[in-house]
């Protein structure tokens, strides 16, 4: 655990394409999304499912993931959007960061949910295998 706790961190965290900033932590979630889908996708073949219906569900539980984080983050963050100095427009600006892990946990687990009953499969066993 100390050789981890020794890795320092980047000195940067966006990079420029072009006009484009690559923020590192969005590069990190997109990181977590693909290895999610893949072993996810072993798991619930390993258990008898067929092929392709974690992507189906990723499809749904993502961007309900992210509408949810972004909910949690202004609703945790109200005086930045909705204050004296607030601009509410702002709370639609997602590329500016502000994401909460509850409230993508909690949307996003909407979003397997009608994932999982269009592909014809429960929720609990698919939960189990991901």
């Amino acid at each position: 655990m100390s050789l981890l706790a020794g890795i320092p961190s980047p000195d940067q965290g966006v990079w420029y394409l072009g006009p484009v900033p690559i923020r590192a932590y969005a590069l990190a979630i997109l990181l977590g999304i693909v290895v999610a889908v893949w072993v996810g996708e072993r798991r619930w073949r390993a258990r008898g499912g067929e092929p392709g219906v974690v992507t189906d569900v990723a499809v749904w539980a993502v961007p309900f993931g992210v509408v949810g984080g972004r909910l949690y983050h202004v609703v945790s963050s109200p005086d930045a959007y909705f204050g004296p100095d607030g601009d509410p427009l702002a709370a639609l600006a997602i590329w500016r960061g502000g994401l909460g892990i509850w409230g993508a946990i909690a949307l996003g687990a909407v979003g397997a949910w009608i994932g999982t009953r269009r592909a014809g499969v429960r929720l609990p066993a698919f939960a189990d295998a991901v």
